[in-house]
């Protein structure tokens, strides 16, 4: 695309801007350079601006917003969905925004100010307002006028919402039903009764209810059940990619937003990397203990890594699969879920058990310099990594639900306990089994 673009003469660029999406007018943006990227918003029209402007990054939209005059910018504003501006203003300079937000009109300024006061984890704040409405007195024929009329300024016409006179939400009528149905008829005879959330309920809960339901136009409601707008699928899936992003960075200890600064990013990352030196250290201590058999069978040091490892990478494993059953919200699932992974850790167990006493075997059968009982040490790992494995999957089953018992996010801080935990629990397991079996059979 970029390649097309670029060897394109001026007129032949801006006709040729004109036929691409939104979507693939960002990706054209996005892979050319400064200058590149100046000459094509100049060869935009305003309403391809406001097109590409709702699909590149909130900060990056709202950097060139801000190199704009504000007239040129409330032109484009005017032409873009209010949640998708809300996006972009969060990221811009106060000042500019109350200057951009007085040269729009009384009926757009309203709307985004309405969603600017909401919070980011409420509904409102990605519902859109710029809805077809309905009355259940009006005939098919009507409301097919106020769908032609209006279609060109809302962001779908799948879903049409039916309110009373006071505003009140009563259902919804899907296109595909006003298409069919032949006047004289009254919306009343024709709207469905819709699930619809609250205006205050918490985001990730709405995006669940989307998904549940299998709704593409989620009506938003106060709580006198007046309508406020609806919630498209694709901002949901937006806030399920925010959410995936977040929960990824709290899996690994982090809590910086994706594209953080350099000193941000490594500043966030001090807290739990200087908590984790100090539960680190009874694994110092631990070893501490077994200096001794340590210094006559050096051995042991050179399979700690394989158990370490294993345990710690099956227990993340576990972690995440828990974690996605947790945020279900269904202590049935869940409680399933944990009896499956304890199944499953004893199979697990049993069979890298297997390898691992075999792949030691012939380490040390191989290797002159290891003078040690192959069978003996052999056994030792293992069983050590039999049980190591079924410990660290329990414990990242049971973290995540023990956290949100005592009101912590499971996804911020499992991660990194997991780690720890699973560590001192491997060496306890593993120094453990192999001290016992020295002691019975050598």
């Amino acid at each position: 695309m970029k390649d097309t673009y670029i060897n394109l003469g001026l007129e032949e660029k801006i006709e040729y801007l004109k036929t691409l999406h939104g979507y693939d007018l960002a990706n054209l943006y996005n892979s050319l350079s400064e200058s590149e990227q100046q000459e094509m918003f100049d060869l935009l029209s305003n309403e391809d601006k406001a097109e590409l402007l709702t699909y590149i990054v909130p900060s990056e939209a709202s950097e060139i917003l801000e190199s704009l005059e504000t007239t040129e910018v409330t032109d484009i504003i005017e032409l873009m969905e209010p949640d998708d501006v809300v996006d972009i203003v969060e990221e811009s300079d106060s000042d500019k925004v109350e200057t951009w937000i007085e040269g729009l009109d009384d009926e757009d300024r309203e709307d985004i100010q309405a969603l600017i006061d909401y919070d980011e984890d409420e509904a409102g704040s990605i519902m859109t307002s710029n809805i077809i409405l309905l009355k259940p007195e009006q005939d098919v024929k009507e409301a097919m006028k106020i769908l032609v009329k209006e279609a060109p300024d809302v962001e779908s016409i799948q879903t049409m919402f039916v309110t009373d006179k006071n505003g009140i939400f009563l259902g919804v009528v899907p296109l595909k039903k006003l298409i069919k149905a032949k006047s004289p008829m009254r919306i009343e005879e024709l709207y469905e009764t819709s699930v619809s959330v609250y205006d205050s309920d918490d985001v990730d809960d709405v995006t669940n209810t989307i998904q549940e339901e299998g709704i593409y136009q989620m009506p938003v409601v106060s709580e006198d059940n007046r309508l406020l707008g609806m919630i498209t699928l694709d901002d949901a899936l937006d806030v399920y990619e925010e959410e995936a992003i977040e929960d990824v960075q709290k899996l690994s200890g982090l809590s910086e937003s994706y594209g953080a600064s350099l000193v941000k990013s490594a500043l966030s990352r001090l807290p739990w990397l200087l908590l984790l030196v100090v539960f680190d250290l009874p694994i110092a201590a631990i070893m501490s203990g077994f200096e001794g058999v340590l210094s006559t069978y050096t051995i042991i040091i050179i399979f700690q890594p394989l158990i370490l490892d294993m345990a710690g990478n099956f227990g993340t494993q576990t972690l995440s699969t828990s974690l996605v059953f947790l945020n279900i919200g269904e202590e049935k699932n869940y409680m399933f879920h944990a009896k499956e992974e304890f199944k499953s850790s004893i199979l697990i167990g049993l069979l890298m058990g297997f390898v691992s006493f075999l792949f030691t075997m012939v380490i040390i059968t191989l290797n002159s310099t290891l003078n040690h009982n192959g069978l003996l040490f052999g056994t030792a790992v293992g069983i050590s990594m039999f049980f190591s494995l079924i410990i660290c999957n329990s414990i990242g089953t049971l973290l995540p639900k023990f956290l949100h018992k005592l009101g912590f996010d499971p996804a911020n801080a499992s991660g990194p306990l997991l780690t720890t935990i699973a560590d001192i629990s491997s060496i306890l397991i593993y120094y453990g089994i192999t001290l016992l079996l020295l002691e019975v059979f050598v």
